[in-house]
């Protein structure tokens, strides 16, 4: 079944997957530039410090390309686009409450979290059409 045919709401959620993808691409590489700063400074501190925030790079990139993944398999209809939207969905909310556990602004939690709420939402009003994109 060719994009056109598919229904608005199908359109829509594709469009967020990807932006929450796009975005996360970003956040991840500003997380990596910050390790990186951070590894040449000090004796012991700075650099762990670094350290961790690279692997927090990291890990937010694997979920942004994970969002990626689960558009381009949508596309394709096929059924492991369902899991991989869940798999990144279920991270990224992983992410964002111990963030807002630590301190951070809820503002910042909340953007962080509006499109996998939605996404969430969506995947299983319908999870047998979704799956295959079929909606």
């Amino acid at each position: 079944m060719s994009l056109m045919n598919r229904s608005l709401t199908f359109k829509v959620m594709l469009f967020l997957a990807l932006l929450q993808g796009i975005f996360g691409l970003l956040r991840a590489y500003n997380w990596v530039q910050l390790g990186v700063d951070l590894f040449g400074q000090g004796i012991l501190l700075l650099p762990f410090v670094g350290t961790i925030a690279v692997m927090r790079g990291v890990f937010i990139s694997a979920i942004a390309l994970l969002y990626i993944l689960s558009v381009i398999g949508a596309l394709l209809a096929k059924e492991w686009a369902w899991w991989t939207c869940i798999t990144a969905v279920t991270l990224n909310l992983l992410l964002v409450v111990p963030g807002l556990i630590q301190g951070a602004s809820v503002l910042q939690a909340l953007i962080w979290l509006v499109i996998p709420v939605i996404l969430l939402f969506y995947l299983f009003s319908s999870p047998t059409s979704n799956a295959a994109g079929s909606t």
